[in-house]
């Protein structure tokens, strides 16, 4: 039905923009900052290729949008380790080669214990992807060895049944995968007066937030509308940006450490038992509607458009 909620992969999103921008935008690849030194009327950024080739260009305004483990953020407002906010957490994401056989291609599977879990989200136009998730204690013994030998690990020492054998044989074949630990960005500030963070780099919500494109995107239009609106005044264009948009993110990442992990990953048994429930009440007939309609007015605030005009 018209306004209900549908799954795009991020890569989906990455290439719709990418083909609107590539006429009108100067895209190198192959090159990243190594110096950004911002002065009152412009900011100069040392530019280095993989080859090893450096360069200086000055602009009126950086924008940061490269990710968790941001560059510019790192080069500008500060160490990793003093704005990245652990969760304690583990994820490891692919695409499928072909859905888990005994389902159909579009079903999406869940298979959650206490501290553990594994979702599998159907798509109507290609394979599945599939989402490890699980707590630990030690991020840094995660990175030691092989991730599919981390996974089975931490999804043993149970021998795994038929389903989760067959994803941890896709997600080891997987020509593309990600396996990594969950952390938010947590920052005072994500602006100086000529240089901005969006997306992850500002405020990474997780995975478990279910929102990180959305507000990424959401970001940027409202950044382009502010500056827009203040023409020769980037700094008070940035100001007003971040005040619009910083409460609606912070109810976000609260949502993404508390309800968002709970509901991907249940950290104890009432979580666990909960989610039973609902999914008992989601499937069925009867209480279908009321289930929905309670879904709707809990995550109400993650449907508000914070970059209307």
């Amino acid at each position: 039905m018209p306004g209900d909620p549908r799954l795009i992969l991020r890569g989906d999103i990455e290439s719709a923009l990418y083909d609107q921008a590539v006429e009108t935008t100067e895209i190198r690849y192959g090159t990243s900052p190594a110096a950004i030194d911002e002065h009152a009327d412009g900011v100069e950024v040392t530019l280095r290729t993989t080859d090893g080739h450096e360069s200086t260009e000055r602009f009126d305004l950086v924008v940061g949008a490269d990710g968790l483990r941001s560059t510019v953020r790192r080069l500008v407002f500060g160490p990793d380790e003093e704005l990245m906010r652990p969760l304690n957490h583990i994820i490891g994401v692919a695409l499928l080669e072909e859905q888990v056989p005994g389902f159909g291609a579009s079903d999406g599977l869940i298979l959650a214990e206490e501290g553990r879990s594994v979702w599998v989200f159907g798509f109507a136009d290609h394979t599945p992807t599939v989402m490890f998730s699980y707590r630990t204690d030690d991020e840094n013994a995660q990175f030691q060895g092989a991730p599919i030998d981390r996974l089975r690990d931490a999804f043993g020492p149970e021998e795994a049944g038929p389903i989760l054998e067959n994803l941890f044989d896709q997600f080891d074949a997987a020509e593309d995968s990600l396996f990594d630990s969950v952390h938010q960005v947590v920052m005072p500030t994500w602006h100086t007066d000529r240089v901005v963070l969006v997306g992850d780099a500002a405020w990474c919500l997780t995975l478990y937030s279910g929102m990180g494109a959305s507000t990424g995107i959401a970001g940027a239009d409202l950044l382009g509308t502010t500056l827009a609106r203040n023409p020769g005044n980037t700094a008070r264009a940035l100001r007003e940006w971040e005040q619009r948009l910083r409460p609606f993110i912070e109810v976000q990442q609260r949502s993404g450490r508390t309800d968002g992990l709970a509901m991907f990953v249940p950290q104890t048994r009432r979580d666990l038992m909960m989610r039973n429930t609902m999914s008992l009440i989601g499937g069925n007939k009867v209480t279908r509607g009321a289930f929905r309609s309670m879904i709707a007015g809990k995550f109400k605030e993650k449907s508000l458009d914070v970059a209307a005009p």
